[in-house]
């Protein structure tokens, strides 16, 4: 189970069978949601106050990418082949279109004032 702390900035991993805490990571300030990759390789942090996401090793914890996408990222889907992640990004008024294999901002979608809730069907 992954838990984002708003006030504290961090990233929480918590055991599901007894809630103990396996492993806290620092984050961007407020931390809003997180979602894993189809794989489960990788799981996708975004951050309400600050400009980047963050792409963490699932298995390990460790962060491993830190994407620069703008100002308020908030929800994250992904393509049906899960090569793609799609996060709204309330600060530049647009969806940032993450290519999952290259771990790399690949391009952005126009999506009106604030974008922020976001499904991929």
């Amino acid at each position: 189970m992954w838990v984002q702390t708003a006030d504290a900035n961090t990233n929480v991993v918590l055991d599901a069978s007894d809630l103990a805490v396996l492993s806290t990571q620092p984050t961007g300030k407020q931390p809003v949601t997180n979602a894993w990759t189809r794989d489960r390789r990788y799981a996708v942090v975004t951050n309400g106050q600050d400009t980047f996401a963050q792409i963490f090793d699932a298995r390990t914890f460790k962060e491993v990418k830190r994407l620069t996408i703008g100002q308020g990222g908030s929800n994250i889907g992904f393509s049906r082949d899960g090569k793609t992640a799609f996060i709204a990004v309330r600060g530049t008024n647009d969806v940032a279109v993450i290519d999952i294999e290259k771990l790399a901002l690949a391009s952005r979608i126009r999506a009106g004032t604030e974008p922020q809730g976001l499904i991929v069907r």
